[in-house]
């Protein structure tokens, strides 16, 4: 194994007990079903806390649980308790509801009333939200704005609850990171048409639509803000003025702010707008006028630009790091990002050789490496060598492995992974969060199976793609189950496809050769019959959305029957569960892999929070549609129980099955 995964420490792949630990794995209803006889409050309390501290994710249920258990003696850990259910759940209408009851207890009126504000926005698209939670936040919002009105003291501002204002625009990113599209779309339009009159809510669907980066999408929002706000002018230009930067038409979007500017000439927003404009277009001399005209502002894209403009005029900063420092220097990046992308690389090296030489990197310690991150997804790999001249930071080693492994120089690429896992200290136990990259498929099934399987070797060539993009970037093992020597997920996990996988890998099945063909039927009636006497039932195909563990549990492994000789010996053919596997999210919240990929995503940099990782419903969500388009519905089964018979027999299996499910949903 290579030195720079031994490093990492992991001994094992974590699956060895996976029979173990399947028999005892657990959900809410599980646990909330165990703590039912324990009647000392204490003793619950306590189970709960030894529960939860091996479990940082999911578990929502027992984390409100818990909140509403500790928030009268331990307001911190309540609050903890509800964020992490959150981000597990970011569209949970009972997390707000919590978090309202509890700052509303604390006299933290304004934080309890975003919340409640959170739940009729969540409550607008959810159209199965019990009616008990409505009345239960319309009396709570009543009892909040009575408060308000009356001027009572607001906690809102202590050093407590200041920072801890639930925000929309944070949901909306989760839903983008899980890759919940239409969702976060259908969202957006409800905020504005929920709070028309409050100026945030556009400036969270701009935020939204940029992250997304859906011109139709912007366009619709361009049109909603002409049609809404004729009679706030001065907004209209402004948010008109923003869409048309995002869209690099300067010029436009020059004349939109400097309308909303006559009207109001001190606001920050526009001059800030303004003055990236001018920088766009390189015209230094009114870049920096409007930037001096700027009222100091605490979030990290004003200091951000004030940065910048220092660097414009030449300006000595005090050498003191900023607490922020991170978020500060990723929005700068941003900026520099736009530069690149409407092709003014010149004044991003001009900025870059002034933020050396006024040594900003002591201010900001990792704007070079953002920088260099940017240069090399722009293949400007001379660029970020440059730009990572003099800094200090471990991520560096990284990123040159990065660089070396783009200029195909491996040795040098594994000497720096070396030295990076060596200096690597995590910076939190939290672990990662994934961010869901979608594979480009069709929104609807071709009518042929020859498309189909066009369609399907595109999204295969996807995945290796994105996979290969990943390794760079996270400077992951690009050989990992070679190096260690791994079989793991080939043995103790579920090989499982549908219906439309199965016919791909069939059609490869029935070109090799009879003695193949035979070993491989062999094995999967093997495993067939050895489900048969452990549950005494024939393993299921399951046809619809199914859950997998009802009737598969965790603990039942098997060897694929694919396996020999050390390797998978149907790799072309393989489905996306073995494509993807280490590399993907069905969710945005677990991730798919063991403890050898999970401990290098986890290592990969701390200058991200966020893991990009290759999205299986987007591939899941095609399939689902060939399925339905070839046999009526989705259905899925693991690798042995598809290959244990002749295609007919299989094919008069899976019919049953569909006709079965149906017959089900039928019956009262």
């Amino acid at each position: 194994m290579k030195e720079s995964l031994e490093i990492l420490g992991v001994k094992s792949s974590g699956l060895e007990d996976i029979k173990k630990i399947g028999l005892q794995k657990k959900n809410d209803e599980n646990i909330l079903s165990e703590i039912e006889h324990i009647t000392d409050p204490e003793e619950k309390e306590k189970y709960l806390k030894q529960i939860l501290d091996k479990k940082p994710h999911g578990f929502v249920k027992l984390k409100l649980l818990l909140a509403e258990r500790v928030k009268d003696k331990d307001l911190k850990k309540a609050f903890e308790l509800i964020m992490s259910a959150s981000l597990s759940a970011p569209t949970e209408i009972k997390c707000y509801l919590l978090l309202a009851k509890v700052a509303s207890e604390n006299k933290a009126w304004t934080i309890a009333k975003n919340a409640c504000e959170i739940i009729k926005w969540l409550c607008s698209v959810e159209k199965n939200t019990p009616q008990e939670i409505l009345v239960e936040t319309e009396d709570l919002a009543a009892q909040i704005n009575e408060k308000i009105a009356s001027k009572e003291y607001d906690s809102s501002q202590n050093n407590f609850w200041i920072s801890k204002n639930p925000d929309k625009f944070w949901i909306l990113e989760k839903l983008y990171f899980q890759s919940k599209i239409k969702d976060l779309k259908e969202l957006c339009y409800k905020l504005l048409e929920l709070f028309p009159e409050n100026t945030r809510s556009y400036e969270v669907v701009y935020k939204t639509f940029v992250l997304i980066d859906d011109k139709e999408a912007f366009d619709r929002f361009k049109d909603y803000i002409e049609r809404n706000l004729v009679n706030d002018q001065i907004n209209r230009n402004l948010f008109l003025g923003m869409i048309q930067y995002n869209f690099l038409n300067f010029s436009e979007s020059l004349n939109y702010l400097k309308a909303a500017l006559k009207s109001n000439p001190l606001d920050s927003k526009i001059l800030f707008y303004i003055a990236l404009n001018h920088l766009m277009t390189n015209n230094v001399k009114e870049f920096v006028r409007t930037s001096e005209m700027i009222l100091p502002e605490s979030e990290a894209m004003f200091i951000a630009l004030y940065f910048i403009f220092s660097a414009a005029t030449n300006t000595q900063l005090d050498k003191i790091e900023f607490p922020n420092h991170k978020n500060i220097a990723r929005e700068a990046s941003l900026i520099f990002e736009k530069l690149l992308k409407c092709g003014q690389a010149n004044v991003v090296t001009t900025i870059e050789e002034q933020f050396k030489k006024l040594e900003y990197n002591l201010i900001l310690p990792c704007w070079q490496l953002y920088l260099a991150e940017i240069y090399i997804k722009h293949n400007l790999l001379d660029k970020a060598k440059k730009v990572l001249e003099g800094c200090k930071d471990s991520d560096i080693h990284r990123i040159n492995a990065w660089i070396y492994r783009l200029e195909g120089n491996n040795d040098l690429a594994e000497s720096e992974l070396k030295e990076y896992r060596q200096l690597w200290k995590p910076e939190s136990e939290t672990g990662f969060y994934c961010q869901m990259v979608n594979l480009k498929l069709p929104e609807k099934s071709p009518d042929n199976v020859e498309e189909i399987f066009k369609h399907l070797k595109d999204g295969y060539k996807q995945i290796k793609e994105i996979i290969n993009q990943l390794e760079l970037e996270y400077g992951l093992n690009d050989f990992t189950c070679i190096e260690t020597g791994c079989q793991d997920c080939c043995k103790r996990t579920f090989p499982q496809l549908t219906y439309t996988e199965y016919l791909y890998m069939r059609h490869w099945f029935e070109k090799q050769p009879d003695e193949y063909k035979e070993k491989v039927t062999n094995d999967s009636v093997k495993i067939v019959n050895t489900y048969k006497e452990e549950f005494k039932k024939e393993p299921p195909f399951m046809a619809g959305d199914v859950m997998f563990n009802q009737h598969y549990p965790v603990g039942f492994t098997f060897d694929c029957p694919y396996l020999g000789d050390n390797k998978c010996n149907a790799y072309d053919a393989r489905p996306f569960g073995c494509r993807g596997y280490g590399y993907s999210s069905h969710d945005g919240i677990t991730f798919k892999g063991c403890n050898f990929f999970y401990e290098q995503f986890k290592a990969a940099t701390k200058l991200h929070h966020i893991r990009k990782v290759v999205s299986a419903a987007s591939f899941f969500d095609y399939a689902r549609l060939t399925d339905e388009e070839l046999i009526g519905k989705k259905v899925m089964a693991p690798i042995p129980v598809w290959f244990a018979q002749s295609h007919e027999e299989t094919l008069k299996k899976v019919k049953e099955a569909i006709a079965n499910s149906e017959t089900m949903a039928l019956s009262p």
